[in-house]
């Protein structure tokens, strides 16, 4: 009796090239739907308003989270386990640097100058020393959060003009990036105790 062949799995050759492809095929259909329905395009320059972003469109939104999907596991595929490990911890010091431009009101500064203010006028109003508050700035510029239209100049961009609208959603924001940091952080350790189920256990954030 002949022994039954064991196949081998299926390797992907070209999964770079295929994801490619359909990030392509998302995009070109968002943007065939927004000449159809007039939508302006996204940017994120300062004063961006575009229903693109809200469910005006049921079209865009479900092209719009599938590509988002793919660019994601593209950028995984193109980091490789380590470097996307390393950029997902060090994403951490994005999110410090979010939290220092918040409480030290910069954003506030920023927008009561029109928009666009330099950085001697920011360490002297934030208290903070200018060579870190460029570093702090530098992270936040990376992340389009702000924009350095000149060396030494720092501007709003439509991310930022986001936490200066909505006072709410800025307040969730801030609430995220330290009460749940450190929950988060405390995590680990409260798990250790046990029991600590999820009714009657320690969380996080009673820990920290």
């Amino acid at each position: 009796m002949g022994s039954i062949p064991v196949q081998e799995p299926a390797f992907e050759h070209d999964a770079i090239g295929q994801l490619a492809a359909d990030i392509l095929h998302e995009c070109s259909f968002m943007d065939k739907v927004c000449q159809a329905k007039s939508i302006p395009p996204p940017t994120l320059e300062s004063g961006t308003s575009t229903a693109f972003w809200s469910a005006a469109s049921t079209e865009i939104t479900l092209a719009r989270t599938k590509a988002l999907g793919l660019l994601d596991e593209l950028s995984t595929i193109l980091r490789g386990p380590h470097e996307f490990l390393h950029e997902f911890v060090a994403s951490n010091w994005d999110h410090a640097a979010l939290y220092a431009f918040l409480q030290s009101q910069s954003l506030e500064h920023i927008a009561s100058s029109g928009g666009v203010a330099l950085l001697s006028n920011l360490s002297e109003k934030s208290g903070i020393p200018g060579d870190k508050l460029v570093r702090i700035l530098g992270l936040l510029r990376c992340k389009n959060i702000v924009q350095e239209p000149e060396d030494g100049v720092f501007a709003l961009t439509a991310i930022s003009e986001e936490l200066i609208k909505d006072g709410d959603f800025r307040a969730w924001v801030e609430f995220q990036l330290f009460e749940t940091r450190v929950a988060s952080a405390h995590l680990g350790e409260t798990l250790i105790n046990k029991p600590n189920d999820y009714a009657s256990g320690t969380s996080g954030f009673k820990k920290g």
